[in-house]
């Protein structure tokens, strides 16, 4: 009986899928209006970047120069050098996250919904921060506590109407 249902479904689901590839033949070409792409945003000028790095370059002759300079004893000092660069340790550009979880979605639902994966997101995005990543752990515990909960239940159920059900 199982096969036949098996079969029958695979048959109506063929039948459906070429009957709706020859309904696209026949319904005509709809010209859709495209969006015209604008290439230049995907074009570079060098020039443009090589003046954007120049104070990258200049910090980075200054500390070749210089050994034993760090960026706090540059920023204690008031230097022109870092004038416009940020002290980030944060990755993906991710600065100033402190305490926050990331993308703005709760460490425990990073956790809870996306699991070992989920716990290595926060993990990653927020640099280390334990505090974020112990609630991660923890909504990944409790998935993992919610799903073995809802086996047994189910399991325990399946179990008792098989007994019930059992012809000794």
């Amino acid at each position: 009986m199982k096969k036949l249902i098996l079969r029958s479904v695979s048959v109506i689901l063929a039948i459906s899928l070429l009957s709706s590839q020859s309904f696209n033949v026949y319904a005509g070409n709809i010209s859709a209006a495209t969006a015209e792409l604008d290439e230049s945003v995907f074009t570079f000028d060098e020039e443009l970047i090589i003046s954007e790095l120049s104070e990258l370059n200049e910090l980075d002759a200054y500390v070749e120069a210089n050994a034993s300079v760090t960026f706090e004893s540059l920023a204690n000092e008031g230097s022109a050098l870092i004038a416009n660069i940020e002290s980030s340790a944060a990755p993906m550009g991710m600065a100033g996250q402190d305490g926050e979880p990331p993308l703005g979605i709760p460490s425990f639902l990073w956790g809870c919904v996306g699991g070992v994966l989920g716990l290595l997101v926060v993990y990653i995005m927020t640099d280390n921060d334990k505090d974020e990543t112990k609630k991660a752990l923890w909504g990944c515990v409790a998935s993992t506590a919610v799903v073995a909960i809802v086996y047994m239940v189910a399991w325990g159920a399946w179990a008792a109407t098989a007994a019930s059900t059992s012809y000794y």
